[in-house]
């Protein structure tokens, strides 16, 4: 018996999700890194090393929740290469429940960061509002992923794919009808 091959669904699945949940996430982690990296490095002044910028969080984001977010992004990302080779076979119900806690903990940040109030001594601006559209937007396109990999992975050729054989067609009852 062959062994069922990878459905294109399940890989648009993988590579979606693996888009969306680790590639960006790891793209936003090394700007900011590589933000913070340009606003501490060293400026010669005078022959004399002096820091560009020192003390203070220019970012407004803590350390914390930046490795916070690359881990996550790094452990998903395992899961997401795990899930394309389909071996073990659980790497189906991971990856989508992996998915579904991804979506519900974008959903809990954006719901808190909607009801919590602005600091008006820091300030608000229009990029505020835009932000806020952007982020909206991402949690819109990452419901449908989360939707479209929970359909899929379910559908009888990613089982199959995942279970490493297609299971038998049932026997025809030809003798019960005489």
């Amino acid at each position: 018996m062959e062994r069922p091959l990878r459905p294109l669904g399940v890989s648009l699945a993988v590579v979606a999700s693996a888009f969306l949940f680790s590639i960006l996430p790891l793209l936003q982690v090394a700007l900011l890194l590589a933000v913070r990296g340009h606003f501490t490095s060293i400026e010669f002044a005078e022959d004399v090393p002096q820091p560009i910028l020192t003390g203070g969080d220019i970012l407004g984001i803590s350390w914390e929740s930046v490795v916070f977010q690359g881990v996550v992004a790094f452990v998903f990302l395992i899961i997401a290469i795990m899930a394309w080779r389909g071996k073990p076979s659980f790497m189906r119900l991971l990856i989508v429940g992996a998915v579904v806690a991804l979506t519900a903990i974008k959903l809990i940040t954006i719901v808190s960061q909607q009801l919590a109030a602005q600091n008006l001594a820091v300030g608000a601006s229009s990029l505020d509002s835009i932000l806020n559209s952007i982020s909206t937007g991402q949690f819109v396109i990452e419901i449908l992923v989360m939707l479209y990999v929970i359909w899929y992975m379910n559908r009888g050729p990613a089982r199959a794919f995942y279970r490493g054989y297609y299971l038998s067609a049932p026997a025809e009852a030809t003798n019960s009808s005489g």
